[in-house]
């Protein structure tokens, strides 16, 4: 499928060249015409370099490494760009429920408002069940596949690989590797995809089961549409990765997210208390950060047919046995809610 066509978000001081085109012969000389506004919204270059902000991280990490050590990562880039910012030791991990905004957004094009409940409970309670659902209502593994990486290209994601188990051996949608950087780009540029709206507004309320990380902006003018994942970070291990990917909009332009933290002690709780650490920081350089806006322009994805249904939907993820409903905003967190691996790989971290 054809990805939105690049925006452009320049972190430098562009320079604007005058100059006159002489005619053949004449005494005077033609202006130039003026050259077309920046597109996006450039906000020019971001008031810290590089250099401060990892100097700035580095005492973060520091800091964690005594209090909640393990692996860290954020990547961070302007709204409607295709560069990131990256940050800690931690690059890629698997997706696990961050993909069923993808996927949410790839149901909706192909169903419309039919899929609407389910989609509620993927985003703002990571229901399993809801987004299986979402998964089989696309036609199938290969069907799913194309419809869900036609989102992420949408995105400006143009390296992500979705796992299914057309995979060799069989893997499961929760198992895409996610590199941070692709996320965050596609998370800049979510806002202008077609059809993601309605998902980016269930993404700012989601349950208590994902207010952590940049879930709880305190600023004023500042707002935040979050998706969390956490599962095993590996077949391997029952150790768990959480993550998160977020817009965060200010009153400068917006930022795309991606946050993720691997525990040494494998726990679910250590791991959105890392995220929490993280989030904390981005939260509170927001004014050293570039940020910028996306242009949306249609393509034929949000209008490109689904393959046949293939014989039988395959899950989205692995089973698991799901959690009684919750209210949004008081949902605890509870790794049941997110796709969890095979029962052979499952491994749930002690309860909260």
């Amino acid at each position: 499928m054809k990805a939105l066509r690049r925006g452009l978000v320049t972190f430098g001081t562009a320079a604007v060249v005058v100059g006159t085109v002489l005619g053949a012969g004449a005494a005077g000389a033609v202006p130039l015409p003026a050259l077309p506004a920046l597109p996006n919204g450039s906000l020019g270059q971001p008031p810290a370099s590089k250099a401060q902000l990892n100097k700035s991280f580095k005492k973060l990490s520091s800091s964690m490494a005594k209090k909640n050590p393990g692996r860290i990562g954020i990547a961070i880039t302007a709204g409607g760009g295709d560069s990131a910012l990256s940050f800690g030791s931690l690059k890629s991990a698997r997706a696990w429920s961050t993909l069923k905004v993808p996927v949410s957004i790839a149901a909706q094009r192909r169903n419309g408002t039919e899929v609407r409940p389910q989609q509620i409970k993927a985003i703002t309670l990571s229901d399993n069940d809801a987004a299986e659902a979402l998964w089989a209502s696309l036609g199938g593994n290969r069907a799913a596949v194309t419809a869900v990486t036609g989102v992420l290209r949408d995105g400006h994601d143009s390296i992500t690989r979705v796992s299914s188990q057309l995979d060799s051996p069989p893997s499961f949608p929760g198992y895409t590797d996610w590199k941070l950087t692709s996320q965050s780009i596609f998370a800049a540029n979510l806002p202008c995809v077609p059809g993601s709206s309605e998902v980016l507004g269930l993404m700012g309320r989601v349950g208590g089961n994902q207010q952590w990380g940049v879930a709880k902006p305190k600023t004023r003018g500042v707002t935040s549409a979050v998706k969390g994942g956490w599962g095993p970070r590996s077949d391997a291990t029952g150790k768990y990765v959480v993550r998160q990917l977020a817009v965060i909009t200010t009153p400068r332009g917006t930022l795309g997210v991606s946050l993720a933290a691997e525990p040494a002690s494998g726990s679910l709780g250590d791991g959105t208390a890392m995220l929490d650490r993280l989030g904390k920081w981005v939260l509170s350089n927001l004014g050293k950060l570039p940020a910028g806006t996306c242009v949306g322009v249609p393509t034929a994805a949000q209008n490109a047919k689904p393959e046949p249904e293939q014989a039988q939907p395959e899950e989205a993820q692995p089973q698991a046995q799901q959690p009684q409903a919750a209210q949004p905003e008081t949902a605890e967190p509870d790794p049941a809610a997110q796709v969890q691996p095979a029962p052979a790989a499952q491994v749930r971290p002690a309860a909260q």
